[in-house]
């Protein structure tokens, strides 16, 4: 299968850290059917063995929904109060809590 054209990623002046949003951004393109060369690396829940590289589909599937920052709002929620008013104060007033969270991005 030949592709029409191939499109790059340019990261301009992001970090190109094992799991940063721009790598989110190009497993969503790539999945979407655009040719972009890349490394499965670089994605979140992906592990490099020698020159094997394996992705643990969870951990992505995680990372999609928002778990870690479900994560986050619970620990923050048992911690410190008022950092997580001050931090989630949006998703209070929209009524989302740690809970429903992935249910806001799954219905998206």
């Amino acid at each position: 299968d030949k592709a029409p054209f191939k499109a790059l990623l340019d990261v301009g002046l992001a970090r190109t850290t094992t799991g940063a949003r721009v790598f989110g951004a190009l497993k969503g393109a790539v999945d979407g059917g655009l040719n972009i060369p890349h490394t499965s690396k670089r994605f979140p829940g992906s592990e490099v063995d020698g020159k094997e590289v394996e992705s643990n589909a969870e951990v992505h599937k995680k990372y999609i929904v928002a778990g870690h920052v479900a994560e986050y709002m619970t620990a923050l929620q048992e911690n410190d109060e008022e950092a997580f008013k001050r931090q989630f104060g949006r998703y209070i007033k929209a009524g989302v809590t740690a809970d429903n969270l992935e249910a806001v991005y799954t219905k998206a």
